[in-house]
């Protein structure tokens, strides 16, 4: 039996379990889940406050290469864009609903939210595209899982939390259309939406995980984190990324922004690839869309 790591919330495990069913009926490898504990789970700590990168995967990476669990699944948008050494990725799964959603009470837009309305998000781009869009608004800091922080606006301490579409999705949780904040407000983060399944390099199981491998979604997100790499980004670089591809064509947009969304710049890339399989001329488009946002910026 394969032993799947993951952290302890609702999500992670929702996650891992919806995996660990894929492993059991393509590979006929049934999987034990192992709870691991994170450091992003301790809720005391900014995600923006000096810690080891990749907050969120970090622990799971550890229990991974000590050969405590066969494989983990990841939130691909948590990865630090550098590689791990003795670890791969040897799968990426159908991308869910990459957008951002903005949870309140009463279903309230953006727009509609009340002047000075307290806003929770630890996210430096989500910070950024929300004051850029109005400024009036107050961001606070948090730090949890999907249900806590939902349960701040709940509860009254905030008006209103932003959180990904497609963690509510895996969850089961509804939100209004309105709800969804689209391109034109927030563009999501590199590989938001995706998930990673991540072995042992030096595992044969790797190369049998290949078959949960979604092309398009691993071409997307390959463009998309190579805007990261590019940029030299930090956890607290406020960047956006968002590729789609249709017919051998390559579309990204990607998002740079200055303090508290004051300096803005976007830039637009396309690329003709040999298909959803060729990663290079992925990597290639992610690398001139950097480059262009950084020449904006210098301007």
């Amino acid at each position: 039996m394969l032993r799947l790591g993951t952290r302890s919330s609702l999500l992670a495990r929702t996650q891992s379990a919806t995996i660990a069913a894929l492993i059991a009926e393509q590979l006929g490898e049934p999987c034990e889940l192992v709870p691991i504990r994170s450091d992003g789970d301790d809720v005391s700590v900014r995600l923006d406050a000096p810690a080891r990168p990749g907050i969120f995967v970090a622990t799971l990476r550890e229990a991974l290469l000590a050969g405590a669990v066969n494989v983990v699944v990841h939130s691909f948008k948590d990865l630090p864009s550098a590689p791990a050494p003795g670890l791969m990725i040897a799968a990426v799964p159908a991308r869910g609903d990459a957008r951002d959603v903005l949870f309140t009470r009463t279903g309230a837009t953006l727009e509609e939210l009340p002047a000075g309305a307290r806003v929770g998000t630890s996210s430096p781009r989500r910070t950024a595209a929300l004051l850029r869009a109005r400024p009036d608004l107050t961001v606070v800091p948090i730090r949890g899982n999907i249900d806590s922080r939902a349960a701040m606006v709940e509860d009254g301490r905030l008006d209103a939390v932003v959180l990904a579409k497609a963690g509510l999705d895996r969850i089961g949780r509804a939100v209004p259309a309105a709800s969804i904040l689209g391109l034109d407000r927030m563009v999501p983060a590199p590989a938001q939406g995706a998930l990673a399944i991540e072995c042992r390099e030096d595992d044969p199981l790797a190369r049998r995980l290949a078959a949960l491998e979604d092309p398009e979604s691993r071409c997307v997100v390959t463009a998309e984190r190579a805007v990261l790499v590019s940029i030299e980004a930090a956890c607290t670089t406020a960047v956006g990324a968002y590729a789609t591809y249709a017919d051998g064509q390559l579309d990204l947009r990607a998002d740079l922004f200055g303090h508290r969304g004051v300096d803005y710049v976007e830039r637009y890339g396309a690329i003709d690839l040999t298909g959803a399989h060729d990663l290079a001329g992925a990597a290639a488009l992610g690398d001139a869309v950097a480059q262009a946002l950084l020449g904006g910026a210098a301007r």
